[in-house]
């Protein structure tokens, strides 16, 4: 038995030293930085959360001890988050538990964005490049809290890379398992929707040629698992739906603006109106209510509601992290307000420069790659696709935009290959 351990220690020892020596060093300095967050900005020495992660953390005990689904927050992220309750935890576990979710999710993010970065320059450069992704600081705060961004992101690259394996290898398993990932993403965050159907409507004949390939089961679970949710919010609020949350979102976001602009009101007032009207509905009458508000929007408000639309992209692109404003000086630390003030700074100019960056390339690399080379044209119109769905909603900081950020710099970084300025060593 003794013999055995040491011969599995040496062989984990080797991998972190010679195959996996950069990734171990980026999960070690992620851990070493998010420490230093923690303390820095005194986290660990408050509580505060946000109204969308009681949300998650309802819609989790709702499925454990009720086998029930929410109306707004999809299961798959009520599967995970609401692990904590499957050993008797109680709410505050699950809130402890999400922080190590999510640190896993974006050291992984960090993991996966060096495996991309490593074919265009050295590992050494690689690693020292893939190490910016941790001082984006409305990404790296996000850990704290119980919310979907981080491990979206990473499931969302996952899925990429798995893409790019199947261009490379032709293994159908690589493709079947991004596909299902892909599929449960929507059961994390509902506005992948179409996107997600997309790729499969994509790669329909390869599916269709693999039919019976065992690793079809991915596919199906993804599905299968899509199905479930629709029946299950059948069952419980009467429509087959994923979520209530995009026509609530609509009607208190967009629609409100684009009636705020109509009537000449802030935004704020025209909100809390609406937002009171959608909460007096059943949630199956909220999305007729929202529908039908549209419909009419787009007839008699169109100029207002492409103006609101346009304001909320915007908004969604200038905006600093709304995750540093909210933690307080409870130790009286003389330098933290400084601190707290050049992380806000940081986080805007990182959002307004990632997303302009992301959105010049996407276009960039969809038109250089849509014959060519699918995984680089599916992340292009992924970052297309964000964008364009985010203007639904505002006043979210750089929530929106947070989840292509990994990918904005990998495109950066082939942007830079193509034009050979890492033909010299830089590092």
């Amino acid at each position: 038995m003794f013999a055995y351990s040491s011969n599995t220690s040496l062989i984990i020892m080797n991998f972190v030293t010679k195959k996996g020596k950069y990734q171990f060093l980026l999960a070690l300095c992620g851990i070493i930085w998010i420490i230093f967050l923690m303390k820095i900005l005194q986290i660990d020495s408050q509580s505060y959360i946000f109204p969308d992660s009681d949300n998650y953390r309802e819609s989790a005990r709702m499925w454990y001890f009720e086998h029930k689904v929410h109306y707004y927050r999809p299961l798959f992220m009520a599967i995970i988050s609401g692990i904590p309750y499957l050993f008797g935890g109680d709410d505050a576990s699950v809130y402890q538990f999400s922080f190590y979710m999510n640190v896993f999710s974006w050291i992984g993010t960090a993991i996966l964005l060096f495996s991309f970065v490593k074919k265009y320059v050295n590992n050494k450069t690689a690693f020292l490049l893939s190490l910016c992704y941790y001082t984006f600081f409305g990404i790296a705060l996000l850990n704290f809290h119980l919310l979907t961004e981080n491990i979206f992101t990473f499931l969302s690259l996952l899925s990429f890379f798995l893409i790019d394996q199947y261009n490379i290898k032709q293994k159908f398993y690589y493709l079947s398992l991004a596909i299902c990932i892909l599929l449960l993403l929507i059961l994390i965050k509902p506005s992948i929707t179409f996107f997600s159907f997309f790729v499969l409507l994509y790669y329909s004949k390869t599916i269709w040629n693999n039919l019976k390939s065992p690793y079809i089961f991915f596919i199906l679970l993804g599905v299968f698992s899509l199905i479930c949710q629709n029946i299950l919010m059948k069952k419980q609020f009467g429509n087959y739906t994923v979520s209530y949350i995009d026509g609530v979102t609509y009607y208190n976001y967009l629609g409100a603006k684009a009636t705020a602009y109509k009537e000449n009101i802030s935004f704020d007032e025209a909100y809390n109106k609406r937002a009171h009207t959608m909460e007096t509905l059943t949630f199956s009458q909220q999305k007729q209510y929202a529908l039908h508000d549209f419909l009419e929007q787009l007839t008699s408000n169109k100029s207002n509601l492409a103006k609101a639309y346009l304001s909320n992209i915007i908004d969604n692109t200038k905006s600093a992290s709304g995750s540093i404003i909210i933690y307080s000086n409870v130790n009286q630390n003389a330098y933290h307000n400084t601190v707290q003030q050049i992380f806000i700074f940081l986080s805007k100019y990182q959002n307004r420069f990632l997303t302009i960056a992301g959105f010049l390339l996407a276009l960039y690399f969809t038109k250089k790659y849509y014959t060519t080379n699918t995984v680089y044209t599916l992340m292009a119109l992924y970052i297309l696709y964000t964008i364009v769905v985010s203007g639904v909603s505002c006043t979210q900081g750089d929530r929106f935009h947070i989840v292509f950020f990994s990918i904005t710099c990998l495109f950066i970084v082939k942007y830079l290959k193509e034009k050979h300025i890492f033909d010299k060593k830089l590092f």
